[in-house]
């Protein structure tokens, strides 16, 4: 878009003009190239179920909201909705959507499509007219009664297709159906305000208060809109790369949260002023995240984002390492017990944008890695007896296990730590191989249908903490009922209590492996928070502080 039309000082809502379109209208404008979708649009996020609903509130004469257009330059090429494009010309009074692009590809994309059949994606919908309902085509075939509404935008296709509808001449209400389904959504009038000569910074700064004033968006979204590329979206992009560390494929908004906490940019800076970014803002925090991940897999021994009993620590670690970068094992070793301490006291459960920075601004007021970790240290919770954590994994034994607390996280990292492995094998195997992995229920339980891949229960009575083993790819159930021992115990299991599954005794199964998993849970909370961990400030940290 130009960026130079219109004075860019003056209030954008004093150059809104008021205008209806009706369907037709609006088809034959993204047809030409007239309607144009901006780089810093939001990702697409209708399902069929959306377009469905959106065509029956247009057969109703329910309202279906106002567009926002932005009158414009644009330039010849070839413009895309779904699964059409059309080669435009150049305008000179484009209508750039600002706020509508749902809409307008839900129009446009199931009513301008060439396929005689449509099916298969979110925009190949018809409609029943013995139902009088709207449907999604996913088989070969449509019913007898079903109209494409590809064939509704122009009055002569519809009639071309009444009249090699096999039953057309036998159901005349039916004939008359599709001619007023036809006329009512063809004349279907959709209201748009035009904001004329508006610079694109003032464009980026209406998108973003639309769709952050009650609209369900991301954040994130919101980010990778104004700061795209055509090639690229920013926080996509490094998210993926990301993903080498086998560490899964971290949640995007929660990249933007690492984002601002190593950059010490504020939400709105992010989110309305590119030029308040610091250079190489992405960059700079995956370069951070790298050696936050590290220090949580390796020190830590958490090896998935998703097992993190709480965000906080990725959110500040990143601005730990941003200032600190250089490998130091020791450090390492602090941070460690830092994510610990604050996991099992529940310490860090707290993440909101005024502590973070709070944290955040310790560790920049410090001078040397020792000083600031230690900093973090001194700002935690006096610990109290290991027993009363209120995060020990010994609280997950009697109820069924849920990776929607910080307790049942724990309780698998914990199971983790006794290195599970396949029969035969000399090592801890690779436990997910794909991220996708995760989205799959290993077990299903009412209320948790997207719980991960991480495990299995053991019994066929319930999927209790005390009943849990560790899933690994490719390995089943009965491979773990006829393990050696050296396996069995990288499970948690043994002998014994695979002689009482066998026969059906759970209640001593269960007694039996209750002492199992205490005494191993105590070790696991020992070598967390005990005098393992050198708290002492080193010799150069006390140099430094006398200076």
């Amino acid at each position: 878009m130009n960026d130079s039309t219109g004075n860019r000082n003056s209030p954008p809502g004093q150059r809104l003009q008021a205008q209806g379109f009706r369907v037709e209208q609006l088809l034959a404008d993204t047809a030409t190239g007239r309607v144009r979708v901006p780089n810093f649009q939001r990702p697409l996020r209708w399902r069929a179920r959306h377009v469905i609903d959106f065509f029956d509130s247009i057969r109703r004469g329910f309202p279906v909201g106002n567009l926002l257009l932005s009158r414009d330059y644009a330039p010849a090429g070839v413009v895309k909705f779904g699964p059409i494009e059309f080669d435009s010309a150049e305008q000179h009074s484009a209508l750039w959507v600002v706020d509508g692009q749902q809409r307008i590809m839900a129009l446009t994309a199931t009513l301008l499509r060439r396929e005689v059949i449509p099916r298969s994606d979110y925009w190949s919908i018809w409609y029943d007219l013995e139902r009088e309902e709207f449907r999604q085509l996913l088989k070969k075939e449509p019913p007898a009664g079903w109209l494409p509404l590809n064939v509704i935008a122009n009055s002569v296709d519809l009639l071309k297709w009444i009249r090699n509808w096999p039953l057309g001449l036998e159901h005349e209400d039916l004939v008359d159906r599709a001619l007023e389904l036809g006329k009512a959504v063809r004349e279907y009038e959709v209201p748009a305000y035009i904001v004329e000569g508006t610079s694109e910074e003032q464009l980026r700064l209406i998108f973003t208060r639309v769709n952050t004033a009650g609209v369900d968006m991301r954040e994130s979204e919101i980010f990778e809109a104004l700061y795209r590329t055509d090639e690229e979206r920013p926080i996509r992009s490094a998210v993926s790369r990301l993903c080498d560390l086998e560490f899964g494929s971290l949640d995007k908004d929660l990249f933007l949260r690492c984002l601002r906490a190593a950059c010490g940019t504020s939400v709105r800076a992010s989110s309305e002023s590119p030029d308040e970014l610091p250079d190489h803002s992405i960059e700079r925090t995956e370069r951070a995240l790298r050696r936050a991940v590290d220090a949580i897999k390796l020190s830590a021994g958490i090896p998935h984002w998703k097992l993190l009993p709480y965000r906080l620590p990725l959110i500040v670690l990143t601005a730990f390492y941003d200032l600190y970068p250089a490998e130091d094992s020791r450090i390492d070793r602090l941070v460690a017990h830092w994510i610990w301490r604050g996991a099992l006291t529940g310490d860090h459960e707290k993440v909101s944008d005024a502590r973070v920075d709070r944290i955040v601004k310790q560790i920049r007021e410090a001078t040397s890695a020792s000083q600031a970790i230690m900093a973090l240290l001194a700002d935690l919770a006096p610990l109290q007896s290991n027993d009363a954590l209120p995060n020990h994994p010994r609280h997950e034994l009697d109820q069924p296990l849920s990776l929607g607390r910080a307790t049942g996280k724990i309780f698998i990292i914990a199971m983790l730590a006794a290195g599970p492995r396949q029969i035969g094998a000399t090592n801890q195997s690779m436990l997910w191989d794909v991220d996708e992995e995760l989205d799959t229920p290993a077990v299903p339980t009412a209320g948790s249908p997207d719980q991960p891949k991480f495990y299995w229960s053991i019994t066929k009575q319930g999927n209790l903490g005390i009943d849990t083993i560790i899933k690994l790819p490719g390995m089943k159930k009965r491979d773990i009922l006829s393990a050696p021992p050296e396996v069995l115990d990288s499970f948690l299991l043994n002998l014994e209590l695979i002689e009482h599954l066998n026969h059906d005794r759970i209640d001593q199964y269960r007694e039996c492996r209750r002492i199992l998993l205490l005494d191993w849970f105590s070790h696991f909370v020992v070598d967390r928070l005990g005098d393992r961990a050198d708290l002492r400030p080193n010799i150069q940290s006390i140099l430094e502080a006398n200076v």
